[in-house]
């Protein structure tokens, strides 16, 4: 989050829809990042809702499932983009994801990790109706995630810990489930629990 701040010329969007966000600790009083931070996801059409939940019996660690979740961006792009979108300087004409790691809590006992994720429509090689090609990047992310084994630091090969989808057809949905993700910024200590992708 203090990267895509401290970048405003280099941010995601360069249509200046985004709220300016300036978290430092010289915040004024009536600057709230938490807010501030919901509003600027406000602006945003997700595509899809992804959880990623660790289990005792199949653990991960919060960097493995970065690394993990940055190598199927990335293959994904290349998949329904092609190699160019490396290339392109708005965000916005690429696949991306957020993540926001969350502590457990009474629906889900483990640390897990909250995902939306952006789908630019405009540049996708399938085409067909927005809800297919939800579908479609829906399918290949659950494909990336299930059929490439998990490998340790030590080498060990683990199963891989379950993930959910679901897609987000409209925007009201989308500003739902960005707020349910973003819910524990408001702590400091949190801001180094939320990531992008790219």
């Amino acid at each position: 989050m203090e990267i895509v701040c401290r970048k405003t010329n280099e941010s995601l969007s360069t249509d200046k829809e985004w709220s300016v966000l300036d978290i430092n600790r010289y915040l004024s009083v009536s600057q709230n990042p938490k807010r501030e931070f919901q509003d600027w996801l406000d602006t945003i059409q997700f595509g899809l809702f992804i959880t990623i939940e660790p289990t005792p019996s199949s653990p991960m660690k919060d960097d493995d499932m970065k690394q993990r979740v940055r190598e199927i961006d990335w293959l994904i792009n290349r998949e329904y983009i092609g190699n160019r979108f490396t290339r392109f300087s708005n965000k916005m004409d690429r696949f991306w994801l957020l993540g926001f790691f969350e502590e457990g809590h009474r629906g889900r006992l483990t640390r897990h990790l909250h995902l939306l994720q952006y789908i630019p429509y405009h540049q996708m090689k399938v085409k067909g109706s927005k809800e297919f090609q939800r579908n479609m990047v829906k399918n290949q992310f659950q494909f990336l995630w299930s059929n490439n084994p998990y490998v340790t630091y030590s080498n060990d090969t683990r199963p891989v810990c379950p993930v959910h989808i679901q897609t987000i057809s409209t925007k009201k949905d989308s500003v739902s489930v960005s707020r349910y993700s973003s819910k524990e910024i408001h702590r400091k200590r949190n801001y180094d629990q939320i990531f992008f992708s790219f």
